[in-house]
């Protein structure tokens, strides 16, 4: 099975090291890559919307947490509150949840593929699970960008689609931007999240916004008030705090939505039609399920942002795709996207175009893109 081997959750104590070069991933030895020929047979997920409140029953009495440190363009660093992977395997342990809204014996099924991945050393089993439950460099990349263009500071009105989020650390810096400001009764932000597994929107994408939230502004009349619990690295999930944070998301005209499911069934009609920003991380390792997320990020957007116009009203899209160069052993890169891009032009009468806008050349060369359709 495909390993990425770059991940920055190598345990409790979780630090990204700067120097990567020791990191770089590697080609598996013959049969350890997954056969993507034997998953023709396999059903992939369908489109399914999860509720935030089915979420929020499944979430345990207790998340564990650790900061994470995400380095900014102006050379400050941001930290960031996220669940800690070992308390989401003890959740899929002592509780056996893993999938909200299923049946009892499809919910068993995925506990059990849950388990399997979060204890087994790949990070990616196609068709079954795409790597969702670890953070990976390339969304920090993706957050640092974000932060010198100043994109998030004026999403009011705005729709926002996070395709393949994971831990949705680009999601919890736009969610942060909110909190940190004053909220405003103009217009109200529509942020999506999108992952393969439903078991990552419970397990970490729903925790680490809550923790987000905990950690911000707005949160300060909870954590100043008599029934907060909680200390540094663990929040008791308590009907109060439950309160406080669906009250904020209402205060600060935040509507969240999740999806699971491949891309080539996401429903963008029912998930309310284009989108103002559209981001993704780490999600072009593998050739084959290029076409699928060119199509939705292409279709999510319409025409196009250009950077330049940011602060002069203009409601269109901007697109943006942070990746390796390369992602040895599965075939997929930055060169084969660009290429995938320029092969789907035409189509709907759109033209695609691929700039880079961010780059890192030392250690594991890495790059933030931007997508235009015009």
């Amino acid at each position: 099975m495909f390993q990425f081997n770059f991940d920055i959750d190598e345990g409790i104590d979780e630090v990204m090291t700067t120097d990567l070069t020791a990191n770089v991933p590697h080609a598996p030895a013959s049969g350890d890559v997954h056969d993507f020929s034997s998953t023709q047979q396999t059903i992939a997920e369908s489109f399914a919307e999860i509720s935030l409140d089915s979420l929020l029953d499944a979430l345990p009495s207790q998340i564990s947490h650790s900061p994470l440190s995400i380095p900014l363009s102006d050379g400050k660093e941001l930290k960031l509150a996220r669940r800690d992977l070992f308390d989401a395997r003890f959740q899929l342990i002592s509780e056996g949840t893993g999938d909200p809204e299923t049946t009892e014996q499809a919910s068993d099924q995925k506990i059990n593929s849950a388990l399997q991945f979060l204890d087994n050393p790949s990070d990616l089993v196609p068709l079954v699970y795409e790597g969702g439950l670890k953070t990976w460099e390339c969304s920090l990349d993706l957050v640092s960008y974000l932060s010198s263009i100043g994109y998030s500071k004026n999403l009011g009105g705005k729709r926002v689609l996070e395709l393949g989020c994971g831990t949705a650390v680009p999601t919890l810096y736009v969610l942060h931007e909110i909190f940190s400001s004053q909220p405003t009764t103009e217009s109200d932000s529509h942020i999506h999240l999108q992952d393969y597994n439903a078991s990552v929107l419970q397990l970490v994408t729903l925790p680490n916004i809550i923790l987000t939230w905990y950690h911000s502004p707005a949160a300060d009349q909870y954590r100043n008030s008599e029934s907060h619990e909680g200390s540094d690295s663990e929040l008791n999930i308590t009907p109060e705090l439950r309160d406080a944070f669906t009250t904020s998301l209402q205060t600060y005209g935040i509507y969240l939505r999740f999806f699971s499911g491949s891309w080539d069934t996401f429903d963008l009609q029912s998930a309310g039609g284009k989108y103002n920003l559209v981001l993704t991380s780490e999600t072009i390792y593998h050739p084959k399920s290029l076409p699928s997320l060119i199509r939705l990020m292409r279709d999510a957007c319409g025409t196009s942002l250009n950077e330049d116009t940011l602060d002069e009203g203009d409601h269109r899209c901007l697109c943006l795709v942070a990746a390796k160069t390369v992602y040895f052993g599965v075939g997929g890169g930055i060169s084969e996207f660009i290429r995938c891009v320029g092969g789907m032009n035409g189509e709907q009468n759109l033209r695609g175009q691929v700039e880079t806008v961010w780059e890192k050349l030392l250690g594991v060369s890495r790059k933030v893109m931007s997508v235009r359709w015009s």
